[in-house]
């Protein structure tokens, strides 16, 4: 398999939907996958929402203050409606279906508990997949979804010889 065979299995797309990322539209895998991290983060909202306000309650002293349960569920409400904007702002970038393509090397670092970042075009972006399928240094075509600031597929930049030093 080779490196660009390895992107498209890692992004969980197809060529067809590269193709249409070069005409800068999405393809209809990572429609369904913008979908499905919008449902996906509407139900972890709830569970962390039910969480905090379950630990608020569990460690608050019995029985509890009216100031205890509004804190609950501020907390509950505010989890969920950070899931709701990304919800709507994931459906909404799948229904206008437009990608940028930002071409250059490309830089992969970790930020701890953050998570692993991509950097291109002095743009960083969290890195979808795992670190070990992208070459650090290297020439890729990264494809992203403005809306959401999301990175939703590559390819190795074939087209593009690296220039030498003095060039």
């Amino acid at each position: 398999m080779d490196h660009r065979e390895e992107l498209l299995r890692a992004f969980g797309i197809g060529p067809e939907d590269l193709e249409l990322n070069r005409t800068g539209r999405l393809g209809q895998a990572q429609m369904r996958n913008l979908r499905r991290s919008g449902y996906a983060n509407i139900a972890s909202s709830l569970v962390i929402g039910a969480g905090l306000a379950a630990i608020l309650y569990w460690i608050a002293t019995k029985p509890l203050a009216p100031v205890q349960w509004i804190l609950a569920t501020l907390l509950f409400v505010g989890a969920l409606a950070a899931g709701v904007v990304h919800f709507r702002r994931t459906r909404a970038a799948a229904a206008e279906g437009a990608v940028q393509c930002l071409t250059g090397s490309v830089q992969v670092r970790s930020r701890g508990r953050a998570g692993w970042f991509l950097s291109v075009e002095a743009r960083s972006f969290r890195l979808p997949v795992r670190p070990w399928h992208i070459q650090n240094d290297a020439r890729y075509r990264v494809y992203i979804v403005p809306r959401t600031n999301g990175i939703v597929g590559m390819e190795p930049d074939t087209q593009m010889a690296p220039q030498r030093a003095g060039a």
